[in-house]
């Protein structure tokens, strides 16, 4: 199962985000209190931390035991009802992911991600779009829709990094 957590004392804003991303994705919130990041990596080799700028979500780190990786990207956000104006739940959990123009690029890194969760379903009518941008401050988008209907969140990719789980 996914599971997705935040950092410490989350704003609404953040709370909110995590809860979208957690119905499109159909994964588990994990509430981390005082809890080290250390002892939550210990019980889960796989796991989505939101992170906080001044209120706001804007940070996301895809931690992954197994390689020794961090995907951490940089981010700004619509929440789901910024999007589509109402609360729409992955219940079957699977989810097509698909990588749009120089997006292409980042599709391995992305796949062996969520791959290992077994929600990537190519026929699945939820759809994990990368778009590109045509902004210079942006990296790319990433999209959810439900069939051709945009029902966020809304994830806008300001910067990419690899690390090492240290």
């Amino acid at each position: 199962m996914m599971v997705i957590t935040t950092s410490r004392k989350p704003s609404q804003r953040t709370r909110s985000f995590v809860n979208d991303l957690a119905r499109i994705l159909n994964a588990k919130i994990l509430t981390r209190g005082k809890t080290p990041l250390k002892d939550i990596l210990n019980e889960y080799s796989k796991l989505i931390v939101v992170e906080e700028y001044k209120g706001n979500p804007g940070k996301i780190k895809f931690y992954d035991v197994n390689r020794n990786k961090i995907i951490s990207i940089l981010i700004s956000a619509k929440l789901q009802r910024e999007v589509c104006e109402e609360e729409t739940a992955n219940l079957e959990g699977k989810i097509s992911m698909e990588f749009m123009g120089n997006t292409k690029k980042y599709r391995k890194l992305f796949y062996d991600f969520f791959s290992d969760f077994g929600v990537v379903n190519g026929n699945s009518p939820f759809r994990m779009c990368f778009e590109g941008s045509s902004s210079d401050k942006n990296i790319f988008y990433i999209q959810f829709y439900e069939n051709d209907k945009k029902v966020g969140p809304l994830i806008i990719v300001k910067s990419l990094k690899i690390l090492e789980i240290e």
